[in-house]
């Protein structure tokens, strides 16, 4: 049987930490600020940055949600973005993704300012993930750090495999698991929709990340015997959310994230974090 990583627990101690965080800052005068844009965000989305600004509030971080038409031209919010840049009042800006098909998401993350890009998606702040002290760390990746560093003190040597190759998990990941710093030296695998023999990968890998958005594509027996296996990947399947990692994964002997449990409390915990580390540089 799968031994589960208790993703409440985990999540409760990263808020009782970026609280005493936040309380510090705000002992030596910083009051830690993030600017959230969306733009004529859906519901999903909207459910996103609820939680979002009730973990900021919660924490004692000040939020400013900036909900923009979805007409916005892609000019006008880049000149939005700018104001935030250069407004002293902010540690973190971010753009809620995704975006309306007419505005070019890459161009919005490459404006933000690379020192307030708490979201960690600056072509800047992902090419340092490999260096031995990264920039700032994309979050749902920071949140995979943080959960490994809980089974695996040292990931130097271990084969990683990871399933997907997207901008905000699989890259980055690969990034920072393969590179030089504490979350590092890990051999890293990245396998995507035209891999041949997905199986045959992991089946030789310590550690897993599922991050493709195929609900239920990873199973017990693509996995050797104590795998550490994370499931990111979360899609919308016959109404309802479904995660990466088929419901008999609890019956795999390893350390697992609970199958159909959202990561986002991981990502939005160290959202928190991220802002919390810019914010200290302010003193």
């Amino acid at each position: 049987m799968a031994t589960l990583f208790n993703l409440d627990f985990i999540t409760a101690g990263l808020m009782d930490s970026a609280r005493q965080r936040a309380g510090e800052l705000a002992r030596r005068g910083v009051t830690p600020a993030l600017a959230l844009l969306s733009v004529g965000t859906d519901e999903q989305s909207r459910l996103y940055i609820s939680r979002k600004v009730e973990n900021c509030r919660d924490a004692g971080i000040h939020v400013d949600a900036h909900d923009l038409p979805p007409t916005i031209g892609q000019a006008a919010l880049l000149d939005h973005i700018a104001r935030l840049n250069a407004d002293p009042l902010y540690h973190g800006v971010m753009v809620q993704l995704p975006l309306p098909s007419h505005l070019d998401a890459r161009a919005v993350c490459r404006a933000i300012a690379v020192h307030k890009d708490v979201d960690g998606l600056h072509p800047c702040n992902v090419m340092t993930l490999h260096d031995a002290t990264p920039g700032i760390i994309a979050c749902t990746v920071r949140g995979i750090a943080h959960i490994l560093a809980r089974v695996h003190s040292d990931l130097a040597g271990l084969r990683v495999t990871i399933i997907g190759r997207g901008e905000l998990v699989g890259l980055p990941a690969a990034l920072l698991l393969g590179g030089r710093s504490m979350h590092g030296n890990a051999d890293v695998t990245v396998l995507h929709s035209r891999s041949r023999d997905i199986a045959d990968s992991t089946r030789q890998a310590d550690i897993v990340i599922a991050a493709a958005g195929v609900p239920g594509m990873l199973t017990p027996g693509m996995l050797r015997p104590g795998t550490t296996v994370i499931g990111v990947g979360m899609t919308w399947h016959d109404g309802r959310m479904t995660g990466d990692l088929s419901a008999d994964m609890t019956m795999h002997d390893g350390w697992i994230t609970p199958p159909d449990e959202s990561f986002g409390g991981m990502t939005r915990m160290m959202l928190l974090h991220n802002i919390l580390d810019v914010a200290a540089t302010n003193v």
